[in-house]
């Protein structure tokens, strides 16, 4: 068995995929050491022939053609694939620093891990480092104390859910039959959460080894108008969700975390709404109501989330008036 398993999704990343191919490949471990398995989602550009070209000169990667089924389909066909220890997903438009696994994976192995935190910096299309905002709500406790997936879950993550910034331990994930909702977007906060409650091992490291690509074009960036309600159903899905896992849960804070999560997906919702559908309005709003939501809890806010919470929970109408065009 090899000691890693990179999984990438391609659809249509014609510009971008060499880069992040040579980024994997250009590291401080053996090619016998890892495999990179690259899933084609039914890209219609030249991202195939690219695939196939690198298939052709590294005997490490491995190549899957599917019809497009979206990412989620993508990286489970790429878990089932995977022969490596532990996982690593890399979008295809993203990029990882040169000879740094290396070091990833002797802490993830050394300390036996079900789940490894990375760092990450964002970049745009020139390679130049996007700065955080102060108040970023993808903030996270860096530390290398080893603590169950709730502690870590709701003490150390912050609200940063994205996969692309963790190695899994294989034998976990299938054991756990972890796998993505294909049906969905922002499939990354559904599956991640579900991970860190089964997971007993999981710990972080101050090492800065993803940079994730802030482009237009992508699922997140430029949306077209008929799949602006599916983006909006599919928040409202992950909203249901956490509220069910703060339900049944019976760890306290995991059940604050999930509701402070319920809290910044409805300030972006309201946000959301305002600005691309705003025949959704009254939708919205009377579905807090449904739900029980309201009033929103904080957890572990800034100053700026906190006074956004007081917006909302004063009138979500006036919040979204607020947010209009902002």
């Amino acid at each position: 068995m090899k000691r890693l398993s990179i999984i990438v999704p391609v659809y249509n990343v014609e510009k971008y995929l060499a880069k992040c191919l040579d980024s994997l490949l250009f590291q401080d471990i053996p090619y016998t050491d890892y495999e990179i398995i690259i899933i084609n989602d039914g890209s219609t550009d030249g991202s195939l022939s690219i695939a196939e070209s690198y298939k052709e000169r590294y005997s490490n990667i491995k190549l899957i053609t599917q019809l497009n089924k979206g990412l989620g389909a993508a990286r489970n066909t790429g878990i089932n694939a995977a022969n490596g220890s532990c996982l690593f997903f890399v979008d295809s438009d993203d990029y990882i620093q040169a000879n740094s696994l290396g070091v990833i994976l002797t802490n993830f192995e050394c300390n036996k891990l079900d789940v490894l935190r990375f760092n990450y910096e964002t970049v745009n299309e020139v390679g130049e480092i996007i700065p955080k905002k102060k108040n970023a709500t993808y903030n996270f406790f860096i530390s290398s104390d080893i603590v169950s997936g709730e502690t870590f879950l709701s003490e150390y993550l912050g609200w940063a859910c994205y996969v692309c910034v963790f190695l899994f331990d294989t034998s976990f994930i299938k054991t756990t039959n972890s796998f993505f909702n294909e049906d969905i977007y922002f499939e990354d906060v559904e599956w991640l959460v579900q991970v860190m409650l089964h997971a007993k091992r999981v710990s972080s490291i101050n090492k800065t080894l993803y940079f994730y690509l802030q482009r237009t074009g992508s699922i997140t960036q430029s949306i077209q108008i008929e799949n602006k309600h599916k983006v909006l159903n599919d928040k409202l899905f992950v909203v249901r969700f956490l509220k069910g896992v703060s339900l049944n849960i019976m760890n306290k804070k995991v059940r604050s975390w999930c509701k402070g999560l319920i809290s910044l997906s409805y300030m972006g919702m309201l946000s959301y709404v305002a600005n691309e559908l705003p025949e959704r309005k009254s939708e919205i709003i009377h579905n807090i109501a449904k739900e029980n939501l309201w009033p929103f809890t904080s957890y572990r806010f800034t100053l700026k989330q906190k006074r956004d919470l007081f917006l909302i929970n004063l009138s979500p109408g006036l919040y979204f008036f607020l947010r209009k065009k902002r």
